[in-house]
C-alpha cells in the first residue's frame, strides 16, 4: 500500500511541476489584476487539495491520522540522533530564539530600507528583490486584493507543504526504503524540484529550507516549529518585505 500511494503521490507531483512552469510563465506575462488573482486563486485551491487534502486522505487510509501531530514511529529512532540534541535545546530557549529572530529580521530589512531610500519618495514602485532565492518577483502583490491572495497563499503553502513534504512523502519513502535518512533527503530533493518553476537557484534555495524545516520537524517532534516558520518566511518574502520598501517611498 505505501509503495502504491508513492507512485501516485510523485506522478501527481511530477504533472504539478509540468504545469506550474507553463502557469508561471503565463502569469508573469499578466498585468491584468483579476487574471493575477485568479491565478493566486487557482493556486491556493490546488495546492490545499493536492497537498492538505490529500495528505489528510492518504493518511487516514494507512491508519496513520494521528501522526499529523506526532513523529511516526519509522521515523522516531532519527529524531533521537543525538546530531538534534543541540537543536532541541536552542528551541527550549524561548528568549534566544526571539532574539536570533530579531536579529535576521534586521539583518533583511536594512538591505530593504536602505535600496527603498535610495529609490526617493514619490517612485511609483520600489523593484525590491522579495529577499529569498528564486524568481518569485511576479508573485509580489501589486494592490491589496492581490495582498490578502498573496496572505493566504502563503498560510496555505506553511502547512499544507509542511504536511506534504515534512511527513507525508518522507514517511512514504521510509515505509518502502526502510531508511528514514533517505526519506527526508529524497523528500527534500523533491521539495526543491517542485519549486523549479523559480530556476534552479529557487530549487537549491529550497532544498536548503526544506533541510532546515526537516531538522526543527525531528528536533522539535512535531510539524507546528516547521509550519510556523515556513509560514514567517512566505509572509516575509511575499508581503512585509515588499510592503515596508512601499511605505518608505511614499
Amino acid at each position: 500500500m505505501p509503495l502504491v500511494f508513492l507512485v501516485l503521490f510523485l506522478g501527481a507531483l511530477a504533472y504539478w511541476v509540468y504545469r506550474d512552469q507553463a502557469d508561471y510563465a503565463a502569469f508573469k506575462a499578466l498585468e491584468d489584476t483579476r487574471a493575477r488573482q485568479a491565478f493566486y486563486r487557482k493556486w491556493v485551491v490546488l495546492s490545499a487539495l493536492l497537498f492538505g487534502g490529500g495528505t489528510v486522505v492518504s493518511m487516514a487510509s494507512l491508519g496513520r491520522l494521528a501522526q499529523l501531530w506526532t513523529l511516526p514511529p519509522e521515523v522516531a529512532g532519527l529524531a533521537d540522533d543525538e546530531f538534534f540534541e543541540p537543536v532541541r535545546e536552542v528551541l527550549a530557549h524561548t528568549e534566544f530564539l526571539m532574539g536570533l529572530g530579531a536579529a535576521m529580521l534586521a539583518g533583511t530589512l536594512i538591505p530593504t530600507v536602505i535600496h527603498a531610500l535610495q529609490q526617493g519618495r514619490g517612485s511609483a514602485t520600489v523593484p525590491v528583490a522579495p529577499g529569498v532565492a528564486g524568481d518569485i518577483q511576479a508573485l509580489l502583490p501589486r494592490n491589496g486584493a492581490e495582498r490578502w491572495w498573496a496572505g493566504l497563499l502563503s498560510l496555505n503553502a506553511g502547512l499544507t507543504e509542511e504536511l506534504a513534504f515534512r511527513l507525508f512523502l518522507p514517511l512514504l519513502i521510509t515505509l518502502v526504503t526502510g531508511d528514514a535518512k533517505i526519506g527526508f533527503i529524497l523528500a527534500g530533493v523533491v521539495f526543491g524540484v517542485m519549486h523549479l518553476y523559480q530556476g534552479w537557484i529557487g530549487v537549491l534555495g529550497t532544498m536548503v529550507t526544506g533541510a532546515l524545516l526537516s531538522i526543527l520537524y525531528l528536533a522539535s517532534g512535531g510539524l507546528l516549529v516547521p509550519i510556523l516558520l515556513h509560514i514567517a518566511i512566505d509572509l516575509y518574502a511575499l508581503l512585509l518585505r515588499p510592503m515596508i520598501a512601499a511605505w518608505l517611498t511614499r
